[in-house]
């Protein structure tokens, strides 16, 4: 147990160094020397918890996507008479997930980021929308549905990217009210 702990502290410090050094230099061009100098580590220590510098990214980038996968739990198993309650639950789990990992994803949706990320969220968005639709979209032909996916998606995409570069300015409760409540 405090074994682990310790290795999240370092996972941590890890992180940390990679988003402070691709925030002026760009992830693509950072390296692991960059990383454990700013880290303030061994470069043995590094390669204990990743295989090198795009194993720590991925790792990141799965740990994100897992975690909004999880706040969507929930929804996918909710009844259609129980699907606003649920909505809005999910809502605010994934907003906790985009908060807790703002730094990260600021970096990572961002010209200094990883393109991949972005087009692997957007791909795992249009995949999430469309597989919890279904209830209500069943009226929906096949070419609509994927439609409708793409739409869902690209806002979830857009709203994600607005508010982590805007984080200082939209709390999250602004956000859940706006997505929820949508007063224009």
């Amino acid at each position: 147990m405090k074994y682990e702990h310790k290795r999240q502290l370092t996972r941590d410090k890890i992180e940390g160094a990679l988003i402070k050094v691709a925030k002026n230099k760009g992830i693509a061009d950072v390296t692991v020397s960059d990383i454990i100098k700013t880290a303030n580590i061994n470069r043995s220590t590094f390669y204990r918890h990743y295989i090198d510098k795009p194993d720590l990214i991925d790792s990141i980038e799965d740990r994100v996507i897992s975690d909004i996968k999880e706040a969507n739990v929930e929804l996918k198993s909710t009844e259609l008479e129980y699907i606003n309650t649920a909505a809005g639950k999910f809502v605010y789990k994934f907003l906790t997930v985009i908060e807790e990992n703002q730094p990260i994803l600021e970096l990572l949706l961002s010209e200094k980021g990883d393109i991949r990320f972005t087009l692997k969220l957007i791909a795992f968005f249009n995949q999430m929308v469309d597989s919890t639709t279904e209830v209500f979209t069943d009226t929906m032909d096949e070419k609509k549905r994927k439609l409708f996916a793409a739409y869902n998606s690209s806002t979830a995409m857009g709203v994600v990217t607005f508010w982590v570069h805007h984080f200082d300015e939209y709390d999250k409760d602004y956000v859940y009210d706006f997505l929820m409540h949508r007063q224009y």
